[in-house]
């Protein structure tokens, strides 16, 4: 008998849910086409102009589940093409999310020889997609992996991959900073301050440490009302639209963005760590959260006020243009836009 094409439709859908069903429940071992049929509510003889056997439909059912993960996981990827520094790190977060929502969802009711075969297909699925992340993180810094890309991407892959699907959450946040230093080596990146090449959402308890650095840096900010921007803080942090860099306790760099307004609302870098970087990666970071294209806001001194000339510059640098002047806080400052690009915003100051 000639096999049915998949588009033909019939009771394709219905075997392949069938199958799922019962895969999960009763492993693959456990399961018969038998079974699978009865639950279709199909003769035997039909599963056959599907599908030649059991691997067959297991590999479709495989398929089925792995889809909505493979869009995520090349979601992450295009994003991190606009927010390089932070793709490593977006990457393995969203897989960390994913497995543990899973784990809440399937430890009770999914046989242990289908989990097993969905941890063995997840790397083999996430391969591909670390490569492409070697590539781009390599790239933006102009560091060379101290492997081969594609057995850089092996060893990322069952490294910290595995570390991920077979531990703990517990276990693996424990392990971190050594794993971190792991994937500083492979990706021949310098070992001191890794830390400090990315910026991490503020929490809380990021609150007294920020607020230090604002009151070493508050004469940047003309009318500026400290105890305001605590209260705008603690909002911001909840709306996940405040940014820093850490070292340890220290906030060294901060800034607050509106996705709403598509506006840089607040940047601030301590006096000892400017010129590294880490006021471009934060607006970087803000503009990556925004559609390309977008016009993206900034309020800074006037582009002829000898007070903000290095400010003025900075953003000038980004490609960010003068425009409409006003007083604010009885102090006259300008507005600044630039287009957010399809690529990342950093990248002028490189």
């Amino acid at each position: 008998m000639k096999r049915k094409a998949v588009s033909d439709g019939g009771k394709y859908a219905a075997i392949v849910s069938a199958a799922s069903e019962c895969f999960f429940t009763k492993g693959f071992d456990g399961t018969s086409i038998r079974t699978i049929m009865k639950k279709a509510g199909a003769e035997v003889g039909l599963f056959y102009y599907y599908f030649d056997n059991k691997d067959e439909v297991f590999d479709k059912v495989l398929d089925n589940f792995f889809s909505y993960y493979k869009k995520g996981f090349a979601a992450v990827v295009e994003h991190g093409k606009r927010n390089p520094c932070r793709i490593m790190e977006n990457f393995f977060n969203y897989m960390g999310r994913e497995i543990v929502v899973f784990r809440e969802k399937n430890a009770e009711n999914m046989h242990r020889t289908v989990r097993w075969a969905i941890r063995e297909h997840t790397l083999e699925i996430i391969e591909p997609y670390i490569r492409d992340v070697i590539k781009i993180q390599s790239e933006y810094y102009g560091a060379e992996p101290a492997l081969e890309p594609e057995i850089a991407a092996i060893y990322l892959t069952h490294g910290v991959g595995s570390a991920m699907l077979h531990e703990d959450e517990n276990a693996f946040t424990k392990n971190r900073p050594e794993i971190k230093r792991g994937v500083s080596l492979i990706m021949g990146m310098p070992m001191d301050d890794q830390e400090l090449r990315i910026p991490y959402p503020a929490a809380a308890a990021d609150i007294p440490g920020w607020m230090k650095l604002v009151e070493s840096t508050k004469d940047s900010f003309p009318g500026m009302n400290v105890r305001d921007h605590e209260k705008e803080l603690a909002e911001r942090i909840e709306k996940h639209e405040a940014w820093v860099f850490r070292d340890g306790g220290r906030i060294l760099a901060a800034m607050l963005y509106s996705k709403k307004n598509s506006s840089i609302d607040f940047l601030t870098v301590g006096r000892d760590h400017r010129r590294k970087g880490f006021a471009a990666r934060l607006i970087e970071t803000a503009a990556a959260q925004m559609p390309a294209g977008t016009e993206l806001s900034v309020v800074a001194y006037r582009d002829d006020d000898i007070e903000g000339k290095a400010a003025v510059a900075f953003y000038r640098a980004l490609g960010f243009m003068p425009g409409e002047e006003f007083t604010l806080f009885n102090y006259p400052c300008q507005k600044y836009t630039v287009k957010v690009p399809d690529g990342p915003l950093g990248k002028k100051l490189r």
